[in-house]
Parts: structure tokens; C-alpha cells; sequence
């Protein structure tokens, strides 16, 4: 996938205005001052940038007919490899702490509920006096939702992303079983359904892929740099520092009164950079996430 930055206003890196001690720009690529910045490397912050940077078009590949519409890049990077009709999806990174997370195998999904309505879901907030830096996150991600909603020349509910103290971000555990995807293999191990609750819906639904979930390990000469490596998500806990690629998922359905059109804040990958102990400033408790977790995903 491809990812944007967002920038503040004074045309400087959000990632950049956390503490020092949070402040991973060079590990996770964000181009340094004087390097060439393309396009899709970072979020426009006016309505003509984000009109030169992403549209809204279909994705003929989704197995879900009410998912067909996807926010894209509209100049994304050249890949020598890849054809020329390769779709990119716009993700746009964002750091923050922990609030809670339920990134279990399954989710949320109990046997007997629909898997349609599975969730993994990850809450990130500001820290201790540190809402400033959060909030700017929050008004670039509102100002792309709204973006897509006027591209749909939809009428914009109210903003949940900027009411809340918190941005809330899911993926769907299971995907729908079609002629075109049948043949894939469950991408869950051993260990992950131990009750084998999820073979009683694998002839129409299956876990197809798994969150990506990675750690920061830093270089013993440059704290600042290192590498990324794997890790179980079951290891993340409230108060860790992280960078979450967020997706947008675009739900369009028809009724009698018309289309009705949601968009849904999705987790592409999280890395954590600082666990708790190390990160010092440790975010607020938990935030009760049933709540949304009922929403029609």
C-alpha cells in the first residue's frame, strides 16, 4: 500500500511536533528536509489540493457490492513491475497512544453472529497534554472524509471524528466467499481458533488476510533509525506509542429515500514505536468502545 503524511499548516511534518523521544520520522520514511516530496507523499490541507491528489472510483475486484468505491491517488508512485492499471488506495498514516485495541484473531466475532459484523478495532488518543499535536491529526483525517462525501455530492453527517477525544479504527475479520476468491486459503494459524468456531461459516466466509502488526527495533549507532520487524498484535496494551496506516472504507447502499453513503475509518498496518514504559507519557484509560463497535460495518 501506499501511505501519505499528514503536514501542519506551517508546512512542517505532524509526525515532527511530538516530544523528541517520540519522534520517529526517519524510521518510517517521511522525506527529509531537501529531498524531492511527491504528490501522494503528503495530505493536502485545502480543498484544491485534495481535488489534485485523490478522487473517489471503483474498484471492480471488491466482493462486496456495497464497497465498490475507493478513495485513490491520482498520481501515484510508478512501479516498474506493476501494469499500468494497478489502483492505489489512499492511507494515510497517523501516530498516537494506545486507548484500547481488540486486535484478537476473530475480533469481536462470537459463533452465532454474523461474521459480516466482525471487527478488529484499535482506539488512539492524544496522551497527557499532548492534544494539540492529536487534534491536527483529527482535522486532517475529518477534512478527507468529508472530501469523499462531497465527491459523492452527499450530504456529510455529523463529524464523529472530530467530536470525539479519539480516533476509533477497525477492519473487518472475514470476507465473503465468491467464485473469484474460493480457492485462497484461510490465512488463520495454529492457535488462532482453537474452538475451530470459524469452520462453521468457512463454506460462505473466511479470514482471507490478518492485521499487520510490526515493532520498531532501533540501530545501536542511530536511536532514531532501525528496522521493523513482526509481532503479535496480542502484545499491544494501552499507553504504546504507534503509527497506524488508516484506509477509508467507503459503504454505499441504496433504500427508498435514496443512497445513503458512510465512510469508516480502516487499519491497513500498526507499528509501535515506544512501548508505555518508554513512550513516558502514557495516554488516558481505557475508552469504552462497545459503543461504536455496533455500528454496520
Amino acid at each position: 500500500m501506499v501511505f501519505s503524511n499528514i503536514e501542519t499548516a506551517a508546512h512542517t511534518w505532524l509526525a515532527d511536533e511530538w516530544p523528541e523521544h517520540l519522534q520517529f520520522r526517519t524510521a518510517l520514511g517521511i522525506p527529509m528536509d531537501g529531498e524531492d516530496i511527491l504528490n501522494h507523499m503528503v495530505v493536502p490541507r485545502t480543498d484544491q489540493g485534495l481535488l489534485s491528489w485523490a478522487y473517489v472510483g471503483t474498484n471492480h475486484s471488491a466482493t462486496d457490492r456495497s464497497r465498490t468505491l475507493r478513495l485513490m491517488y491520482k498520481n501515484p508512485p510508478l512501479y516498474k513491475n506493476n501494469p499500468p492499471h494497478v489502483i492505489y488506495p489512499v492511507g494515510v498514516r497517523v501516530q498516537g497512544f494506545v486507548d484500547t485495541c481488540n486486535l484478537r484473531p476473530l475480533g469481536n466475532w462470537k459463533r452465532g453472529s454474523p461474521p459480516s459484523s466482525a471487527l478488529q478495532c484499535i482506539v488512539l488518543s492524544g496522551g497527557a497534554g499532548l492534544d494539540h499535536q492529536f487534534s491536527q491529526y483529527k482535522a486532517a483525517i475529518s477534512e478527507i472524509i468529508t472530501y469523499i462525501y462531497r465527491c459523492l455530492n452527499v450530504h456529510r453527517p455529523t463529524s464523529e471524528v472530530q467530536e470525539r477525544s479519539t480516533i476509533f479504527a477497525a477492519r473487518r475479520v472475514f470476507t465473503k466467499i465468491n467464485a473469484r476468491n474460493c480457492h485462497l486459503p484461510s490465512a488463520l494459524g495454529a492457535g488462532d481458533d482453537l474452538t475451530n468456531d470459524s469452520a462453521s461459516v468457512e463454506t460462505n466466509w473466511k479470514v482471507l488476510d490478518k492485521v499487520n502488526v510490526g515493532m520498531f527495533v532501533p540501530d545501536d549507532v542511530d536511536p532514531t533509525d532501525g528496522a521493523f520487524v513482526s509481532m503479535d498484535p496480542f502484545h499491544l496494551r494501552s499507553g504504546d506509542f504507534v503509527d497506524v496506516c488508516l484506509g477509508f472504507d467507503i459503504v454505499s447502499r441504496g433504500s427508498r429515500g435514496g443512497r445513503t453513503v458512510q465512510v469508516h475509518l480502516t487499519i491497513d498496518h500498526i507499528l509501535l514505536l515506544s512501548a508505555a514504559e518508554k513512550a513516558t507519557v502514557v495516554g488516558p484509560g481505557p475508552e469504552v468502545v462497545e459503543d461504536v463497535l455496533g455500528l454496520r460495518f
